[in-house]
């Protein structure tokens, strides 16, 4: 019975993959699993009048979260973004809204993880303590989503040196490498290259940057900038790297000048496998999730030997699922990981969301066709029931706690082998 669990679960992923495409991740909503999911990075800098800042609002959208309709021989997706900058009385300084359409002649490339769009808009507002507001909405479905994040540079003009955000740039040939979106590198890399812009009137200028990987430095250098007077410059720096592995990195940057002013500021990235999500901090963790497609003793073998060889003991069960092997990407492994991301956001409330019963059909099954839910009643306990009219299934989840710890109904643990629930 494990082994058709384990092959249906593999079916069906693949299944949903090729022709459903629906999977989500990051978004903290249950109430609908199928939002489209896309993400954001703020970038400041200083400027001349010392009074107010640069910021670039870089948006990615994968091609993945919109709907697409077929349109003769072409098939179009339509999108809207709007983007606003809110002061810290949450008052709009400044903001945007602006559409598109996506016009493709190739349905496999609508389903490509690795096709984006990416979009990029700058304002000019006061250097203060600010809140980036980004909503996606497809404009076929009307579905938006809607991400924030705090930038505090109310500080940026404290001392008679400014420095900007660290701006990493991804893996490509030097001279037409773009901005790290996601902060991931999917391989190793042996160079990095990062700019940011350093604002100052006494001159000469030291710069430091150092490179560590947990509590380990991995580059350590000092730099001299001996201009002739004020800088206002984006430095660009091609740093070469050596023993690097599958980690996370942080990036740490200190500018003095030589009056002793010291400013700093700092960023991270990290190396890793493609299709694993961002928030698994090791391989262990990444291969703990496989308990929906893998048995014990396959992800015991796979956790034997140091983290070079877990790396490629992870790498070879995946590429034995790979539904399109030959190519960069392995779709199978991002739609899992995708799956257990949402199920992290979605439903993580005693437990981890991806150990959680709803976190487990969700990872199984995709985001289902419909939920019904019923209501807190005296004489009721709250319940889901989850629809997939697509693969002939239903599934009911109470909660019997009331601290939304919805639990799969006993009438479904009789009718197969649930030995991964926790």
């Amino acid at each position: 019975m494990e082994k058709s669990i384990l092959r249906m679960a593999c079916v069906t992923l693949i299944s949903i993959f090729l022709f459903l495409g629906c999977a989500e991740q990051n978004v903290n909503r249950e109430d609908d699993l199928t939002l489209p999911d896309f993400s954001f990075i703020g970038l400041s800098e200083p400027l001349v009048d010392r009074e107010n800042i640069q910021v670039s609002v870089h948006v990615k959208i994968p091609y993945t979260e919109l709907q697409f309709i077929r349109n003769g021989d072409e098939y179009l997706a339509r999108y809207e973004v709007a983007v606003n900058l809110a002061d810290k009385d949450k008052e709009r300084i400044a903001g945007t809204i602006w559409s598109d359409t996506l016009r493709l002649s190739e349905y496999k490339d609508t389903r490509n993880n690795s096709n984006t769009i990416t979009s990029v808009k700058t304002f000019k507002v006061p250097a203060s303590e600010l809140t980036i507001n980004v909503r996606v909405t497809d404009l076929y479905t009307k579905k938006s989503s809607v991400l924030s994040d705090g930038v505090d540079q109310s500080k940026m003009y404290a001392g008679e040196l400014s420095l900007g955000n660290i701006i990493i740039m991804d893996n490509g040939a030097e001279g037409i490498s773009k901005l790290l979106m996601n902060e991931s590198f999917y391989e190793i890399i042996d160079t990095l290259r990062f700019k940011v812009r350093l604002l100052g009137d006494h001159h000469p200028f030291k710069v430091k940057y150092e490179l560590k990987v947990k509590d380990e430095t991995k580059v350590n250098k000092t730099i001299v900038l001996d201009h002739a007077g004020s800088i206002d410059s984006l430095l660009n720096f091609v740093v070469p790297l050596t023993d690097m592995h599958y980690s996370n990195y942080s990036l740490f940057l200190v500018a003095e000048d030589v009056k002793g002013n010291r400013v700093m500021t700092k960023s991270r990235f990290r190396v890793r496998i493609r299709g694993v999500n961002f928030e698994v901090d090791n391989m262990n963790d990444a291969m703990k999730q496989l308990v929906y497609l893998a048995n014990d003793r396959q992800i015991k073998e796979m956790m034997k030997g140091n983290e070079l060889e877990k790396t490629e003991n992870f790498k070879a069960f995946w590429a034995a699922l790979d539904p399109t092997p030959g190519t960069v990407d392995n779709e199978l492994m991002e739609e899992y990981y995708r799956r257990v991301a949402f199920s992290m956001e979605a439903f993580t409330v005693v437990q981890e969301g991806w150990k959680t019963d709803r976190g487990m059909i969700y990872i199984l099954f995709g985001p289902p066709d419909e939920i019904q839910r019923g209501p807190f009643e005296l004489d009721r306990k709250p319940y889901q029931v989850w629809e997939y009219y697509h693969i002939g299934k239903q599934f009911v989840f109470r909660d019997e706690t009331g601290f939304g710890d919805f639990r799969l109904d006993h009438n479904y643990l009789d009718q197969g082998d649930w030995r991964f629930r926790y």
